[in-house]
């Protein structure tokens, strides 16, 4: 899996989420390192133009994204047959780490000092690869259950304070919360779980579990 998170760059939004398919190796501990937040003011949210970058097999493209702004990236290859495996020379240290046929969404530009510039990929057959802004996030509505598959982020509204979390995986699984006063890691676990945590709207929620089927209920 990967660990994900990080100081000032939050934005607030609306989008959706994607499903994933694979199995591989378990992954007990999160990647994805979180650099220790900042006191500076996030930036405003603004809007950006959505990047699309396609490709075969393995290789690496340059990414224009403005480095004061959170992206959202969302990663497809339904051919994929082997190690899915995606970084970037940013404050991420791994976006996706999946085996087989992968589609999910996962942020990324989440440090300011360390803004990404270039993304690797490899990958075994042909995949398109997104970035875009906090309007391709979807709220998820208090009191609504929300289901999904894979790796996926989520926006919960001001007033939120809890989240009900339900997930069938025989990997690993994690939740991020990242909002304008926390950051935190709400859960890393291997295998099914029912849980609930506390959070503080608004706030993005980031599910990691490329091959989980999941239920979440803000409350």
């Amino acid at each position: 899996m990967k660990l994900r998170l990080s100081c000032a760059l939050l934005v607030f939004l609306t989008g959706a989420c994607a499903p994933s398919t694979g199995y591989g190796t378990i992954v007990a501990n999160p990647t994805h390192a979180l650099p220790t937040p900042t006191t500076t003011a996030p930036p405003a949210p603004r809007d950006v133009p959505t990047e699309t970058h396609t490709g075969k097999g393995s290789g690496e493209f340059e990414t224009t994204w403005p480095p004061d702004q959170l992206g959202f990236f969302t990663f497809d290859c339904p051919k994929c047959s082997s190690n899915v495996i995606i970084d970037t020379d940013g404050g991420e240290h791994g976006l996706v780490n999946a085996i087989g046929a992968y589609q999910g969404t996962t942020w990324m530009n989440t440090d300011p000092q360390r803004p990404t510039k270039r993304v690797t990929i490899h990958a075994n057959a042909a995949w398109t690869a997104t970035i875009a802004d906090y309007r391709s996030i979807a709220t998820a509505e208090r009191g609504k259950p929300v289901p999904g598959k894979g790796d996926a982020v989520l926006k919960l509204p001001a007033g939120v304070t809890r989240i009900q979390f339900t997930a069938k995986t025989r990997g690993n699984i994690a939740i991020w919360m990242m909002s304008e006063k926390d950051r935190d890691l709400l859960l890393n676990q291997i295998g099914d779980v029912q849980v609930e945590r506390d959070v503080r709207g608004p706030a993005y929620v980031m599910v990691e579990g490329y091959e989980t089927t999941w239920t979440l209920t803000p409350a």
